[in-house]
């Protein structure tokens, strides 16, 4: 409470100062005839100081002065009176003002610098502390929390107040405390900053003023040196917001330390504003990117997947319909069996445009019943052409639950897997097996092909990506059947995976949760 106290009055320097010395000289009064007289002058010099330490150079020299007078007029004979017996005793007066004086000044002086020190050191550690923070900060609304509650905890503000623009439009978007929101004083204030891109309400040394532009003063006043300040937070683009500090909740005044501190955080929220906005540029630019790329890479594989088989099929008819070519019975079955099989070709391609495109849209949800794996392969493998079907293995545990699946869905699953088999791993073997593990299924398949580079492991899943070629082979395809084998197995809640084959080879797993409640009924 007695720090309090002198905390406050340390606040009022002079009035500080008188009751000093007047206090002091109650004090002494009784030891008049007991102690020397020159010896109350060290115990003023004292006091001295220490209003010099608590107020400042000005405070001090006042305390030096009337502690002159108090010493005259009561501790030198004659008592009560200005007037001074002793030549000597003159002498001691005037020394003991200008020792008063000096040291007072001196200590103040010294006062003042460790204050500003403490000033300078609390406004570093603050911006350190949020330039820190702020780094990991992912979005506006937590860094406007985390800059406007260190304002008030740090300048004691009654609110703090962080406006944005957009679209030369300004919007209160964060308050602190969450209740208090701005009158409309201040927001008629805030907006004449934005678009005057000039501060208000700073102590007058550290007031920049744009020319010519003065604040409005209907509706809000800003009380001198004690009310609001608004800050413009400028970047490379211009003003971006406003920044608003209510007055101090025990009506101190703003000093110029205190219009630094404010000015650097407004400089690093507008420096976040900043990153915040060519962030969502390089955004839009990376989307923009990406964008032209899958189109690219879609007329890529349309012009060759589309346009190859329609060629054929282009060729195929006008042949069959040149009349100076003879065709007997067999010739036309051949070209007939050719148009079937570029009509089946065209159509898979529309088929796994459409397909993928109802996936990513969401328009293709799994419908879920249960199912035997042995009826899902079988499925998957009669729509294999015949000659292909006898490379695959398919080795199942007796014991296998049922899946909770899209019957359809997982068709596809399996075809895709053992078509993109076939086409890279060639005439070899493949084999199709299944597990249980602890919270599922475990499927895969595998083959004795090249196998399939580290650096494509991810890369294989992504749309209209076709492996690299090897050897002379050419191969076909839109680039599609992974990628909707992704999105079917992520639907399901599943995962799915490359892993290479020891001593070549490529194995895709699919690890495949099952439901709570298909577990409570296999209990």
């Amino acid at each position: 409470m007695l720090r309090r106290a002198f905390t406050r009055l340390s606040r009022h320097g002079y009035l500080l100062a008188v009751l000093a010395i007047a206090l002091s000289t109650a004090l002494f009064l009784p030891g008049r005839d007991t102690f020397a007289k020159g010896q109350w002058a060290l115990l003023y010099l004292l006091l001295v100081v220490l209003v010099a330490g608590a107020s400042g150079a000005g405070p001090a020299v006042l305390a030096a002065v009337l502690a002159f007078f108090a010493w005259d007029f009561f501790f030198l004979p004659p008592y009560h009176t200005l007037t001074v017996h002793d030549p000597k005793d003159w002498l001691s007066l005037v020394a003991f003002l200008a020792v008063g004086v000096v040291m007072g000044v001196q200590t103040g002086r010294m006062r003042d610098r460790e204050a500003r020190a403490l000033a300078r050191e609390h406004e570093t550690a603050a911006l350190n502390r949020l330039s820190a923070g702020l780094v990991s900060e992912a979005s506006t609304g937590q860094m406007a929390e985390t800059i406007l509650s260190e304002i008030v905890g740090l300048l004691g503000a009654a609110s703090a107040t962080l406006f944005v623009g957009e679209n030369d439009r300004l919007t209160t978007f964060c308050v602190t405390p969450p209740a208090d929101e701005p009158d409309s004083g201040a927001t008629k204030v805030a907006h004449w900053v934005y678009a005057h891109d000039a501060p208000v309400g700073l102590p007058k040394p550290a007031t920049v003023e744009a020319a010519g532009t003065r604040p409005p003063s209907e509706g809000f006043r800003v009380p001198e040196g004690s009310g609001g300040v608004f800050l413009p937070l400028r970047s490379t683009a211009g003003a971006v917001g406003v920044l608003s500090v209510a007055g101090r909740v025990d009506q101190r005044p703003y000093d110029e330390a205190d219009a630094r501190l404010l000015a650097s955080l407004s400089n690093l929220i507008a420096t976040f504003l900043e990153r915040q906005r060519l962030q969502g540029v390089a955004t839009a630019a990376e989307a923009l990117r990406e964008a032209d790329r899958l189109k690219s890479s879609l007329l890529s594989s349309v012009s060759h997947e589309l346009k190859t088989p329609l060629a054929a099929l282009t060729a195929t008819v006008s042949n069959l319909l040149e009349g100076d070519v003879p065709w007997n019975e067999k010739s036309v079955r051949d070209e007939l069996r050719a148009i079937v099989t570029d009509v089946a070709r065209l159509n898979n391609s529309i088929g796994a445009l459409l397909d993928l495109s109802r996936l990513e849209a969401r328009a293709w949800e799994p419908h879920r019943e249960l199912y035997e794996l042995p009826d899902i392969l079988a499925a998957s493998l009669g729509a294999l052409p015949v000659h292909q079907r006898s490379q695959v293995t398919i080795d199942l545990p007796d014991d296998l639950a049922p899946l909770h699946v899209d019957f359809e869905q997982w068709v596809r699953v399996f075809q895709n897997l053992l078509e993109n088999a076939m086409l890279y791993a060639g005439a070899g073997p493949l084999r199709v097996g299944a597990q249980a593990t602890g919270d599922g299924l475990r499927l895969w398949v595998e083959d004795e092909g090249p196998g399939i580079p580290a650096d494509e492991h991810e890369a294989v899943f992504e749309k209209f990506y076709r492996g690299r070629p090897t050897g002379t082979k050419v191969r076909s395809g839109t680039g599609l059947g992974l990628a909707i084998t992704r999105e079917i197995v992520r639907a399901h809640e599943g995962s799915i995976r490359v892993d290479d084959v020891v001593p070549h080879g490529a194995r895709f797993v699919i690890d495949l949760p099952t439901d709570a409640d298909i577990r409570e009924e296999q209990r």
